[in-house]
């Protein structure tokens, strides 16, 4: 089971949300079809692979959105 998530932008910022989590060790999936590659797919894993989650999106993002600036 999983959990489509919509990272706001389009499939360039959510394929960098997806590498600055693999970064972070956490490993997610992408949809590589518009419009669903501005997703990413969130596996429903254990309490620790979900607070694994919940410690690296924030910086993921903030790495996403700084790379998009560029």
């Amino acid at each position: 089971n999983f959990v489509a998530v919509d990272c706001g932008g389009d499939g360039a910022f959510a394929k960098a949300v997806l590498e600055g989590l693999g970064k972070r060790g956490v490993f997610v999936r992408m949809p590589f079809v518009t419009p669903q590659n501005r997703c990413i797919r969130i596996g429903a894993g254990t309490p620790a692979d979900l607070d694994a989650l919940a410690e690296a999106l924030p910086g993921a993002l903030e790495e996403a959105r700084g790379s998009s600036a560029a």
